[in-house]
C-alpha cells in the first residue's frame, strides 16, 4: 500500500481519537465553567489539533479533486459495422443506426445511465451502479437483436475524470479494450465488476486472463450470460 495512503489513515484515526478526548472533556466540564468551551470548539481546536499532529494533518479541501469520480464504464460496439454499411449501403445503414440508436438510449435512460459519447458505431455510457450497467447491457443486446445487428461491450469499474460533458481516465480505456476482444453478441466485465456485483442475480462465464494492450498486467474478464 502507498506510504502516503497509510499517513492520510493514521491521520484520519488520529484526527477521530483527538475529537472523540474533546467531546468527552467537553461531557465532563461543569455548565458553571462555560468559559473553558470555546478553548476545545471551533478554530482553536483546529489549531491544537495541527500543534498535536503537525506532519499528519492534512486540509482535504486541496486534496479532494471534485472532478474525479468513481463509475461504472459500459462501452458497446457495432460489429463488423463497415462491412454492414458496404453491405446495405449509406442510406440503409444511416436509417439502420438510426433504429440502433433510439433503442440504445431507450435503455440507457431506463437503467440511468449517462450517454457521454456516441461514436457513431458505439455508446460511451457511465453508470452509479455496475449492476444497473450489466443489465443496461443485457436490454441493448435484446432490443436490438431484431435488427440484425451484433454488438460487442466492455464494463469496467473505476475512477475517472469528469469535466464538462467529458470524461477520461484509464478505466475509461480498460472498458474500451474490454469491449475490443469480446465475441460478437457478449458483453465482457472486469472482476472488479464481478465482484461488486456478487448477490445481485447476475450470473458470469469466466473467460480467463487476458493481456489488454496497454497494460503492464493481464487482467481477468467474465462473459455475461443472458439474463432468463
Amino acid at each position: 500500500m502507498d506510504s502516503s495512503v497509510q499517513l492520510r489513515w493514521i491521520a484520519d484515526a488520529e484526527a477521530r481519537s483527538i475529537c472523540e478526548i474533546a467531546r468527552l472533556q467537553q461531557s465532563e466540564l461543569p455548565p458553571s465553567d462555560s468559559s473553558l468551551r470555546p478553548r476545545l470548539t471551533g478554530g482553536g481546536w483546529r489549531q491544537r489539533l495541527r500543534r498535536l499532529v503537525p506532519h499528519l494533518v492534512w486540509d482535504l479541501a486541496t486534496e479532494v479533486d471534485p472532478q474525479r469520480v468513481l463509475v461504472t464504464v459500459l462501452i458497446t460496439d457495432i460489429v463488423d459495422s463497415t462491412r454492414l454499411v458496404a453491405k446495405i449501403g449509406d442510406q440503409h445503414w444511416r436509417a439502420l443506426l438510426d433504429r440502433h440508436d433510439d433503442a440504445v438510449r431507450f435503455q440507457i435512460r431506463r437503467f440511468g445511465g449517462r450517454e457521454i459519447d456516441n461514436r457513431g458505431d458505439g455508446f460511451l455510457v457511465t453508470f452509479g451502479s455496475p449492476a444497473r450497467a450489466v443489465r443496461c447491457a443485457a436490454a441493448i443486446a435484446e432490443a436490438i437483436a431484431p435488427l440484425g445487428i451484433s454488438l460487442r461491450c466492455g464494463i469496467h469499474v473505476g475512477e475517472i475524470h469528469h469535466k464538462r460533458n467529458e470524461i477520461s481516465g484509464i478505466a475509461v480505456h480498460i472498458a474500451a479494450r474490454i469491449a475490443a476482444i469480446a465475441r460478437p453478441g457478449e458483453a465482457f466485465v472486469s472482476r472488479t465488476v464481478r465482484d461488486l456485483v456478487t448477490g445481485s442475480g447476475l450470473a458470469f462465464e469466466d473467460r480467463g486472463l487476458h493481456q489488454l494492450r496497454g497494460l503492464p498486467e493481464e487482467i481477468h474478464l467474465y462473459a455475461m450470460r443472458a439474463l432468463c
